[in-house]
């Protein structure tokens, strides 16, 4: 019992090794979003590398948004997954789908009642590196609130910082 016990754990110590070593870059940007339904907002995205062979680049982010409109406020939480292709470290160029989910509040709504807030969009955006490890980024897009049947949709016009580690 003792040596399969102590295989498992070479093996597990092993494993996570070579995991670590091949650990893909991860991200962590901020920044400011502005849509034609939104009187302002912010976001925090936390993003690690799928795949990166031959400039093709593919990414999963964590997207955190908190806007204000009508006299009210949503807060989300969605996955995005963006595709593009990375040119010798200047910039990336890349496409993105995005969906998720939130909790909203207005006059007529506390914010932690439901129903919840559904949230989904795609565009598209560039990366332009800055130095090693930093960039700033631009995306441009649509994306969608649900709220309770009542949909806020329109453009999205994204600006902030990346930071690579």
């Amino acid at each position: 019992m003792k040596k399969v016990f102590c295989f498992f754990v070479v093996f597990l110590a092993v494993s996570s090794a070579f995991l670590c070593a091949q650990a893909p870059k991860l991200s962590l940007s901020g920044g400011a979003f502005f849509a034609n339904y939104i009187d302002g907002g912010g976001a925090a995205d936390f993003g690690f590398l799928l795949f990166n062979k031959n400039s093709l680049d593919i990414r999963n982010h964590f997207v955190l948004r908190g806007a204000g409109f009508d006299g009210g406020g949503l807060l989300s939480l969605a996955e995005k997954v963006s595709v593009g292709m990375l040119e010798e470290d200047k910039f990336r160029s890349y496409g993105y789908i995005e969906g998720g989910i939130g909790i909203w509040g207005d006059k007529n709504k506390d914010f932690l009642e439901r129903p919840l807030a559904y949230t989904f969009g795609g565009g598209g955006g560039t990366d332009i590196f800055l130095r090693e490890g930093f960039s700033i980024y631009f995306e441009a897009g649509a994306l969608i609130y649900i709220l309770d049947n009542n949909w806020k949709s329109g453009g999205v016009f994204q600006i902030g910082w990346k930071s690579y580690f």
